[in-house]
């Protein structure tokens, strides 16, 4: 008597097709500046610890980082799993001051982006930076609007104090789609 042929069924899933299906590059407004993909997470993987609810930003510092990191996405995987791919990789941008850059949104109804780099001297104040800091020296927020993050740069200027606000370079930007 033949033993029963079991069969295992494994699903195969991508990234780009489930979990990073929507997403936009946002160009850097500087060459020394990272780019930022943005992806939308799907609404039933979406929660509190992303910007806005929703968003997932991906700090990439060069060309070869973004093909790496669509590579990642294309990849073939049993089960989804964070695009964390790049979160702790060390920048490779070093700077003594603090600086803040804003993104416009490359298409409509996409955010803004505000982007602080931080200098050592503030990252090692916090007991984990490796969990608060993206690649070891960013921090990324989402806004509805450019009056959203002209409020939220005053609310952290205001927090820093005058002495750390001297050492604060502002990199602005041309109007947005939002």
């Amino acid at each position: 008597m033949r033993s029963p042929v079991r069969i295992r069924l494994i699903t195969v899933m991508r990234l780009i097709d489930q979990l990073a299906a929507t997403r936009i590059y946002y160009p850097r407004p500087l060459p020394t500046l990272p780019d930022i993909l943005l992806i939308d997470i799907p609404l039933a993987f979406s929660g509190d610890r992303l910007a806005l609810g929703r968003y997932y930003p991906v700090i990439l510092e060069s060309l070869a980082e973004m093909q790496e990191f669509e590579a990642f996405l294309c990849e073939q995987r049993p089960e989804l799993i964070s695009p964390a791919l790049l979160a702790r990789r060390p920048s490779g941008l070093r700077t003594d001051d603090i600086v803040f850059a804003r993104y416009s949104p490359p298409a409509p109804r996409w955010p803004w982006l505000h982007l602080c780099c931080w200098p050592t001297r503030c990252t090692m104040l916090v007991p984990h930076p490796e969990d608060e800091f993206a690649r070891g020296a960013y921090t990324v927020d989402a806004f509805q609007s450019d009056d959203d993050v002209n409020a939220a740069e005053l609310r952290l200027l205001a927090a820093l104090g005058p002495h750390e606000a001297y050492y604060v370079r502002s990199v602005p930007v041309a109007a947005g789609h939002a």
